[in-house]
């Protein structure tokens, strides 16, 4: 007879095993939600460490589960983009040149400070730090990286592949204070000769 099948959202006996570099290894069989087995592991100093570790996991695993798409919290950022794009293609609302600036800014704006992440890793403070950095160089960038940030991040909420969007928390951008200039109307301009009488002359 054959091992019983997981229920989904659960996961089989754990083994652990110390390893080469003399830390526990601790792996167990999980059943995702789109009914797959995959194997989870953690390491721990000892294997009792190793085996919280690995529960710990486990429970985050349980918190962080797709809906209807392959996306994970483990997933790097970049494949959320993608899946981000490709979704703003099948809804079909937005004009050419609105989707179009939004993959533009998506890339050359957001791209370049979250590529290496998961999407685990994207948080309330390094969002937060991000756009004020942006917003130093550039307030109107700052603003058009939130937005498409916002969106795709919302996503992976309304998808169920993470429980909260960190852009409802970041901080507003403000625009730094900037030096008060004069009008041209402010500015003195000499005044026309006048006569001995007072009146001006001519």
């Amino acid at each position: 007879m054959g091992r019983p099948r997981l229920t989904i959202g659960t996961y089989g006996a754990i083994a652990t095993r110390l390893v080469a570099s003399g830390r526990y290894v601790a792996r167990a069989r999980y059943r995702d939600w789109d009914g797959r087995v995959r194997p989870v592991q953690a390491s721990g100093a000892t294997a009792k460490a190793a085996e919280r570790a690995l529960k710990a996991r486990l429970t985050e695993r349980f918190l962080f589960q797709p809906a209807a798409t392959t996306l994970t919290a483990d997933s790097p950022f970049d494949d959320l983009v993608a899946y981000w794009l490709d979704d703003l293609d099948l809804e079909g609302h937005l004009s050419r040149t609105t989707r179009l600036l939004y993959e533009r800014n998506m890339r050359t704006l957001v791209m370049p400070a979250f590529e290496h992440l998961t999407l685990r890793e994207i948080g309330v403070a390094r969002c937060d730090r991000f756009l004020k950095q942006l917003a130093r160089l550039s307030h109107n960038r700052a603003k058009q990286a939130r937005v498409v940030l916002r969106l795709a991040l919302g996503l992976a909420v309304r998808h169920e592949v993470l429980p909260r969007n960190p852009l409802d928390s970041v901080s507003r951008l403000r625009r730094d204070p900037t030096s008060p200039t004069r009008s041209p109307r402010s500015r003195s301009t000499p005044s026309a000769p006048r006569s001995p009488t007072g009146r001006p002359a001519g």
